[in-house]
C-alpha cells in the first residue's frame, strides 16, 4: 500500500473535498492510503505538519504556495512531492487588486520546478505550469459525484417562477454583480422569475428579487433541485481564466441546462445549443435566460443533455482511476517523470 498524504491550509475546504476526499475509493482501489493533513497558519507550528506529511511515500501541496524556506523544509522532508492546483495561482483574485503578482509568480515557479510531479485542474492552468518545465504534469479535472446529485425532474410544476441558480461563496459573489443589469430586466420581463443565491454572502443586487440560502453539505443538492437553470458569469482576466467550472458540472450533474461566459474551461464544459449557452454580452445574457423562462421543455433537454456529458467526462468514476495510475507511476519511477501517464483530459 502506497501512503499518499495530501497537506492543505484548508482541509475542509471544496478544493480539499472535491478533488482528493472525493475519490478516496478510486485510491484504494489503486492501493493508494490517503491521509489529509492541515497546514497551520503559524510558520512557527509547520515543521510538524511537514515531518508528518513527508513520512508519507507521496506528499501533495495542495494549491499553498509556500515562501522559500518552508518550501525547502517540506522538499526536504518529502520522498516525492507533487503540487496540486485547480486555480490560476501566480495571480491574484482580481477582487484584491491587480492580478500581477511577482511574489506568487516567484513562488510558482519555484514550486512548479521544485516538484516531482504536477497536477493542474484544467488545461488553462496546466499551460501556466509548462513554460516552468515540470518534471511531469498530470491535467485532472476535479470530479463530481454525479449519481449524488441528482438529476433534477426536468420539467417542474406548470406555472412555478422561474429560477435562475448559482452557487459560490463569497470570494466569488461580485461575478453576478457583473450581470446585475440583464438580471434585473429578465426577472422584470419574466413575472415571478428570481435568483436563487447558495453561498455564504449576499449579492447585494439591488432590485433583483433574491432568495439567498447559506450552504450547507447537507442542504446543497436539494437547492440546487430548486433551480431551472445554472449561470457561471466570470470576467476574462488571467485570474478567472484558471477557474475549472465545477459549479457548471454541479449543475450539469443535477439536470441543468447551463449558461455561461465564455472563459475558460467553461468553454469546452458548455456545448452550445446542446447542454447549454455561452452568452457573451448583456444582451447574450438577457436573451438566452428570457428563452429558457419561457421555455421549459428546451431548458429539460438541454438539461438531460448537460446530465449525460456530466456523467460520461467529469464524474468520479472517470477522472479517478487515471489520477490514481499517474500517483502510483511518480511513486515508482524516477523523480525526473519518464515513462509516466500521458496527461488526462480536460
Amino acid at each position: 500500500m502506497i501512503r499518499v498524504a495530501v497537506l492543505s491550509a484548508e482541509p475542509d475546504g471544496p478544493s480539499v473535498r472535491h478533488r482528493w476526499t472525493g475519490v478516496r475509493a478510486c485510491l484504494e482501489e489503486a492501493d493508494l492510503a490517503m491521509e489529509i493533513v492541515p497546514l497551520p497558519k503559524a510558520a512557527g507550528e509547520r515543521g510538524a505538519a511537514f515531518a508528518r506529511a513527508g513520512a508519507a511515500d507521496l506528499t501533495v501541496l495542495q494549491r499553498r504556495l509556500l515562501r522559500r524556506s518552508d518550501f525547502d523544509r517540506l522538499r526536504d522532508a518529502a520522498h516525492r512531492l507533487v503540487y496540486d492546483f485547480d486555480d490560476a495561482m501566480p495571480y491574484r483574485d482580481p477582487w484584491r487588486g491587480k492580478p500581477e503578482s511577482t511574489v506568487r509568480a516567484n513562488r510558482f515557479l519555484r514550486t512548479v520546478t521544485g516538484c516531482d510531479a504536477v497536477v493542474a485542474g484544467n488545461e488553462e492552468l496546466a499551460e501556466l505550469a509548462r513554460p516552468c518545465a515540470p518534471r511531469a504534469l498530470f491535467v485532472a479535472p476535479t470530479p463530481v459525484d454525479a449519481a449524488a446529485y441528482g438529476p433534477s425532474p426536468g420539467l417542474r410544476a406548470a406555472g412555478t417562477p422561474f429560477s435562475i441558480g448559482w452557487i459560490g461563496s463569497r470570494s466569488t459573489v461580485a461575478y453576478l454583480r457583473d450581470i446585475a443589469g440583464p438580471l434585473a430586466r429578465i426577472t422584470a420581463r419574466l413575472p415571478g422569475a428570481g435568483l436563487l443565491v447558495v453561498a455564504d454572502a449576499d449579492p447585494e443586487l439591488a432590485g433583483i428579487p433574491v432568495e439567498r440560502v447559506e450552504w450547507t453539505e447537507g442542504t446543497e443538492r436539494a437547492l440546487l433541485r430548486r433551480m431551472d437553470v445554472g449561470i457561471m458569469p466570470l470576467r476574462d482576466d488571467p485570474w478567472s481564466r484558471g477557474k475549472c467550472g465545477f459549479k457548471l458540472l454541479q449543475y450539469g450533474a443535477t439536470g441543468l441546462p447551463l449558461v455561461a461566459s465564455p472563459v475558460g474551461v467553461n468553454r469546452s464544459i458548455v456545448e452550445p445549443g446542446v447542454t447549454g449557452f455561452l452568452p457573451a454580452d448583456d444582451a447574450g445574457w438577457e436573451e438566452t435566460l428570457v428563452r429558457l423562462g419561457g421555455d421549459p421543455a428546451l431548458r429539460a433537454r438541454l438539461g438531460a443533455a448537460a446530465r449525460r456529458r456530466v456523467e460520461a467526462r467529469w464524474s468520479i468514476a472517470v477522472l479517478g482511476p487515471p489520477l490514481a495510475a499517474f500517483l502510483r507511476a511518480v511513486c515508482e519511477r524516477r523523480p525526473a517523470g519518464t515513462g509516466l501517464p500521458k496527461s488526462g483530459s480536460s
